[in-house]
């Protein structure tokens, strides 16, 4: 609690002073921005156990009222700041997007690049260790975290591998299947060898191509394994 209270008498103003009358749009906007801009930097500095809205609305510079107006619990709001720090993530993670190829193939081992480069930024790493830190007071986060990351990320491999890669309507292949495996792959492979410093970005190339061949050959065994149609 120290700790808090110290952030309290420590944190600079961030929304200028309130003027009367009711807020415009603007003005709403930029409250809200306050309020985050303040939880996030608390939960990161206490821990999401330590921190309390008492904390929040003092460094914002608002009453409890007008925070708990807009979030109505230290639950509320923390899922909103993890949803900010995953939307900043994932627009970072797609700059280049826009650049992708139609190959399958390349298409992959930009993602593997990405993902590997994503795993080593030090908002990822802090992120992380936030949710986990506070999933057994607040297992709902867990969740959240999974669906906003994993399962989005999941879904956009899968719809890449099931347009690009051609497959067949037979079901002997399944697209989220592999998603999961390169996800699944190159993510436990990097946290096995982070265990022992940092990872060798040649080593973490090299073994991410190795999962997209994988990948590729079961894509490419489906299709000689599909009958011909007469005349073909």
């Amino acid at each position: 609690m120290d700790k808090v209270a110290t952030l309290q008498k420590s944190r600079r103003n961030i929304v200028p002073r309130r003027r009367s009358g009711r807020p415009t749009a603007d003005r709403v906007a930029e409250i809200d921005a306050a309020i985050r801009i303040a939880a996030q930097q608390i939960f990161f500095d206490v821990g999401f156990e330590a921190a309390n809205m008492d904390a929040v609305a003092a460094a914002a510079h608002i009453s409890k009222g007008t925070l708990y107006a807009r979030y109505r619990s230290k639950e509320a709001l923390f899922r909103a700041v993890v949803e900010d720090l995953f939307a900043k993530l994932s627009a970072r993670a797609g700059e280049r997007d826009h650049l992708l190829p139609n190959d399958l193939e390349k298409r992959l081992r930009h993602y593997a690049k990405i993902l590997i480069s994503v795993f080593g930024w030090q908002e990822y790493i802090i992120a992380t260790r936030l949710v986990n830190n506070a999933a057994h007071a607040f297992p709902e986060i867990a969740s959240v975290w999974h669906d906003r990351g994993t399962r989005q990320y999941v879904t956009l491999i899968a719809e890449d591998i099931d347009r690009l890669g051609a497959l067949a309507d037979d079901g002997n292949i399944d697209p989220v299947f592999l998603a999961n495996l390169f996800l699944q792959g190159i993510a436990g492979w990097y946290r096995s060898e982070s265990v022992n410093g940092t990872v060798n970005e040649a080593e973490a190339d090299a073994y991410s191509n190795k999962v997209v061949r994988v990948i590729m050959t079961a894509i490419h065994s489906q299709k000689m394994t599909q009958p011909r149609t007469i005349g073909a």
